[in-house]
């Protein structure tokens, strides 16, 4: 069974570990970031691996909730391809990438919130990771390095193209 990851602004921390500990007792496997810095060095990494060995993500946004480190989780939740259910107080325009994520609001009593939360999630037992296999992330990254070789190439054979039209032109009006 994978875990759902939770991710939420400090400002949230009652509504957070409440949610952790309903779901728990729904039988979910929760993980929570407690002790971290957003934005450190270990923080970063801490997520990125928690986030892949994830099977959802349920994302708190509170009435301020524009900070880099939930930017950074929600791409990185949306490029895994995993569900994301957005629990929101507030209004206001939501990110790109959680458009099309389902919306709960959380002004309502919290029970009917988590109720609704419950009932959106895909069962404990059927939560899976989708990490990909080893030879084919190093494939995708030699793709990737294959690419930018080719972009890099690409803009150097145009500066010597222009290089040598600017000699051809001022040596015709010079000659």
């Amino acid at each position: 069974m994978q875990h759902i990851y939770l991710s939420y602004p400090r400002s949230e921390y009652e509504l957070a570990h409440r949610l952790v500990d309903d779901l728990q007792a729904a039988g979910y496997a929760v993980f929570i970031d407690a002790v971290s810095e957003p934005g450190s060095l270990a923080w970063s990494a801490e997520t990125r691996r928690a986030i892949r060995a994830s099977g959802a993500m349920v994302m708190i946004l509170g009435a301020r909730w524009r900070r880099i480190g939930i930017r950074h989780e929600g791409v990185l939740a949306r490029r895994g391809r995993k569900p994301v259910f957005v629990l929101r107080r507030g209004s206001g325009p939501l990110p790109r990438y959680l458009r099309d994520a389902p919306v709960l609001d959380c002004s309502e009593p919290y029970e009917s919130v988590r109720d609704r939360l419950l009932a959106a999630l895909p069962p404990a037992g059927q939560l899976a990771a989708e990490t990909l296999p080893i030879r084919r992330q190093q494939r995708l990254r030699r793709q990737a390095a294959r690419r930018r070789w080719i972009a890099w190439a690409g803009w150097a054979a145009l500066a010597i193209a222009l290089s040598a039209a600017v000699v051809l032109v001022f040596g015709w009006i010079t000659g």
